[in-house]
């Protein structure tokens, strides 16, 4: 029964990353997440119902549209894929000892930085409705009083609150030494979404493993440069000028904490 569930799990993690790969696509731009339907971006022909099986689809259209032969982000497969593989080890974690509140709320956590991570890395910013859903959702699972991390209304409120002022702090000490702003608008609001999730004592670690993971990635792309010279994409050359936005850190740090919070500094 257990194997069955983790299966069922798993799919509807597909079906929910194909939706994400919409929400990524088309909120950065101010489109509807339902109309028109999904459609090639390149010669914008309607896709059938087979062409969206999440994943399967992917794979038998050998990464091209079926009618203008142009090339399907890797993107596309990489969300669903990461989304199921996300929500079957929530599953495992949080569903056997605390239940089906837990699970679907850290479900929705995990759902939200996904799409965090895909926009902010792109755009380099983070939509009002991403990060006030994850405050909302996360005060509407201290009420519940069922988050295994024991974080209260109160708690998570105050946590809110304390992790928005937190990076406002932290970006006007940079700005006085810089004279430039270091952290954007969306980061205040999804630290703050974070809080009403983890709670304020998650913040050193948040912080600590999101520096750690931007210091990482950036000397990996200053290794890509020096061994491909000349071939970059927008991805990489944000990273190289120094552009390494801090949602995507956040979410990565946020997502560590939330599979082991005990273990962590």
């Amino acid at each position: 029964m257990f194997y069955q569930e983790l299966f069922l799990v798993f799919i509807l993690g597909l079906v929910f990353g194909s939706f994400l790969n919409v929400l990524i696509y088309r909120l950065p731009e101010g489109k509807s997440l339902l109309k028109p339907s999904s459609h090639c971006p390149k010669c914008e022909t309607p896709l059938k119902w087979y062409h969206n099986i999440p994943l399967i689809s992917f794979i038998f259209l050998r990464g091209r549209c079926a009618y203008c032969g142009e090339k399907i982000s890797l993107q596309y497969p990489l969300v669903e894929l990461i989304t199921a593989l996300l929500l079957v080890s929530i599953f495992v974690k949080f569903k056997p000892l605390y239940g089906f509140i837990p699970f679907a709320f850290f479900s929705i956590f995990a759902m939200i930085l996904i799409s965090v991570f895909f926009i902010d890395l792109k755009h380099k910013e983070i939509p009002d409705l991403l990060s006030f859903s994850l405050i909302f959702f996360g005060w509407i699972f201290s009420l519940t009083g069922k988050n295994p991390l024991g974080i209260t209304f109160k708690e998570s409120l105050l946590s809110t609150f304390s992790g928005i002022g937190l990076l406002f702090f932290i970006n006007e000490v940079y700005y006085l030494i810089t004279r430039r702003d270091g952290i954007g608008m969306g980061d205040f609001k999804l630290m703050g979404g974070l809080g009403a999730y983890l709670g304020y004592k998650s913040f050193y670690n948040l912080l600590f493993f999101a520096s750690l993971i931007g210091v990482i990635t950036f000397f990996i792309f200053q290794i890509y440069q020096k061994i491909f010279k000349g071939k970059k994409d927008s991805f990489t050359e944000n990273i190289l000028k120094k552009e390494i936005p801090f949602g995507p850190l956040l979410s990565i740090s946020a997502l560590i904490y939330l599979f082991n919070p005990k273990s962590l500094l």
